[in-house]
């Protein structure tokens, strides 16, 4: 980093990757996957990342990784192969407060209504299994983390919850919201999180 800001340094790990294994026996691997496997965000250059790949007989990972950011990336052969997991759903509680305001008028929705509808989602989604949710799109800059839509059961006990909470014209709104037929076509989302591991 200069006075000026951030600066790129661009790296070529390739020059020093073939002169660590210059004379190491060379096999030919090729990608079963063609995603890598990232285990954190984008911007985090320690993140170790893996390809799954094969000489044609047998399976294996190559994992790549540095020690800090501006050391050259390390890799090495392991055995196994990547499995990659949903396992948490995440809610963002101001983005739910913000999309039933929207609904309605902004400042507008009762504070109370607000919490117990944001309870009632809490619950219902944690309840959900992460596998089950339909990823709509990955989160820009973070691979390990998935937007997804609640599936229509989910929906529908949602929608329960709204008439219980909310008067007639306010639930038809929320629900409109919340389904996607209104401005948002995204409708009611969650974060799914996932975990990428090598298993042997």
């Amino acid at each position: 980093m200069t006075p000026d800001g951030f600066t790129e340094t661009v790296r070529d790990d390739c020059m020093d990757f073939l002169a660590r294994h210059a004379r190491h026996h060379l096999e030919t691997l090729r990608p079963t996957n063609p995603h890598a496997f990232h285990t954190g965000a984008l911007w985090d250059a320690t993140a170790p990342t893996y390809w799954e790949v094969s000489n044609g007989e047998q399976v294996a990972v190559v994992e790549g990784r540095r020690s800090q950011v501006g050391s050259p990336l390390r890799y090495r052969l392991r055995a196994g192969r990547v499995i990659a997991e949903r396992v948490a759903v995440e809610i963002s509680e101001s983005d739910i407060r913000r999309q039933l305001d929207d609904a309605l008028y902004p400042g507008v929705a009762p504070v109370r209504k607000l919490a117990a509808f944001v309870e009632a989602f809490k619950g219902l989604v944690w309840g959900l299994d992460a596998r089950d949710l339909a990823i709509l799109y990955d989160v820009p800059g973070d691979p390990t983390v998935v937007v997804a839509q609640l599936p229509a059961s989910a929906m529908a006990r949602l929608s329960d919850h709204v008439h219980r909470i909310f008067d007639q014209s306010d639930a038809v709104r929320i629900i409109a919201s919340l389904a996607g037929t209104d401005d948002n076509p995204d409708g009611c989302t969650v974060l799914v999180r996932q975990q990428v591991r090598v298993e042997d």
